[in-house]
């Protein structure tokens, strides 16, 4: 035994590397398991349990040695350390992009959209263009260009030329409804902040810029920023940060309208039936602000808008008429300058909403329906087509 220890101590490498990997491995395994990473902004994965299931699973993402990897990586200890570290270390190798994300001037970050989702996109224009000709002259299109279509920060890349897509969907909307096109107006308003530096969404300013138009387009147009009390909150880290890690990012500037309490109710399904028979089965409407100020308190910041992405809400407003308003996250802060215009704002987001919109509107009898989306997640939602769902 002796021999044996000597002929070990003989090579020190060897005692440290088996320590340090025995010690880590320990400590690994007695780290809590958290839910939620607030530097990346996403639900980390949970440790799987051995089931029948996932030991049989053909599907390499239903594995269970798929799903167990998956967790030891989220799980890794000091996760958080090691990924600012890396960071770090590509800022001094200077590198210009990190996990789809590019890194343009002035601390701006873009992301990597190089190529379109052409049979989705096609499927989303003639979805809309079916509903539009059971409503003619009611609805009107806002797609929201992305920001390296109009940023002058942008970096030189192969980034997807969007203007033809919004080209052919002017004229095939136009036939029964009408395409706001805003990308004249961002491109004459290219530098001001429009897009947030570290997240995929417009700011404020871009959403009011955005609303003009449509003002424009309905002949109101009553919310005015001089008139409200506009909130800053610093410190926001967006969605392409928490991507991208860049250890020397620029926190953004959230903007909001304190002053508007107009009261929202989240709904429990989108017809009058529907609300009905979510009554009878005890599930109750949800009656909140315009803003959820509890998210001011951790990254993602954006989220306090419209309580995030409800599959019906309506939130009274202090004008008059009706809008409906079917859209992605990019309407949540352009939502509380409708309460100006409108008595009545209806928000339907297609994701979380299995319902007939043809019975919503005849219910509801809307002046106006605006579909707004943002044209990358335009091209690849698959939940678009629910436009002509549910209709007789």
């Amino acid at each position: 035994m002796k021999e044996k220890w000597k002929t070990l101590l003989r090579h020190p490498a060897v005692i440290v590397f088996s320590s340090f990997i025995i010690l880590f491995s320990l400590a690994d395994n007695r780290a809590n398991n958290r839910a939620f990473s607030e530097l990346e902004n996403r639900s980390l994965a949970k440790k799987p349990t051995v089931t029948r299931t996932n030991l049989l699973a053909v599907d390499e993402d239903k594995k269970f040695s798929y799903l167990y990897e998956t967790y030891v990586n989220d799980q890794f200890l000091g996760r958080d350390v090691w990924i600012t570290l890396k960071s770090r270390v590509e800022g001094l190798l200077m590198k210009t992009e990190n996990n789809g994300i590019l890194y343009g001037d002035n601390g701006t970050m873009y992301q990597k959209f190089y190529t379109v989702d052409t049979t989705q996109l096609e499927n989303n224009t003639k979805a809309i263009e079916r509903f539009i000709s059971r409503h003619p002259g009611l609805v009107k299109v806002m797609i929201v260009p992305s920001a390296d279509m109009v940023s002058p920060n942008a970096p030189s890349a192969p980034f997807v030329d969007e203007l033809p897509y919004l080209q052919d969907m002017a004229t095939r909307f136009g036939a029964n409804g009408t395409f706001i096109d805003l990308l004249p107006a961002f491109t004459a308003h290219q530098s001001e902040p429009l897009y947030y530096a570290t997240d995929h969404h417009w700011t404020t300013s871009g959403a009011y810029l955005a609303y003009q138009q449509f003002a424009a387009e309905v002949g109101k147009g009553s919310f005015t920023p001089s008139g409200h009390t506009a909130t800053t909150v610093d410190d926001f880290f967006g969605t392409l940060y928490s991507k991208s890690k860049l250890y020397s990012a620029v926190p953004d500037t959230l903007t909001y309208y304190s002053d508007l309490t107009n009261p929202m109710a989240i709904l429990q399904g989108g017809t009058l039936e529907e609300q009905q028979l979510a009554a009878n089965a005890g599930l109750e409407t949800s009656f909140v602000d315009l803003y959820d100020e509890t998210k001011l308190e951790v990254r993602d910041k954006y989220a306090m808008f419209l309580y995030g992405n409800n599959g019906f809400s309506r939130v009274e407003g202090n004008g008059t008429g009706k809008v409906l308003v079917i859209k992605d996250s990019y309407a949540n802060c352009f939502v509380p300058f409708l309460t100006a215009d409108y008595a009545q704002i209806d928000i339907i987001d297609l994701r979380n909403l299995r319902s007939s919109v043809d019975k919503i509107i005849a219910e509801n009898g809307y002046d106006d329906v605006l579909i707004l989306y943002n044209f990358q997640s335009y091209q690849a939602d698959k939940n678009l087509p629910g436009l002509n769902l549910y209709n007789s």
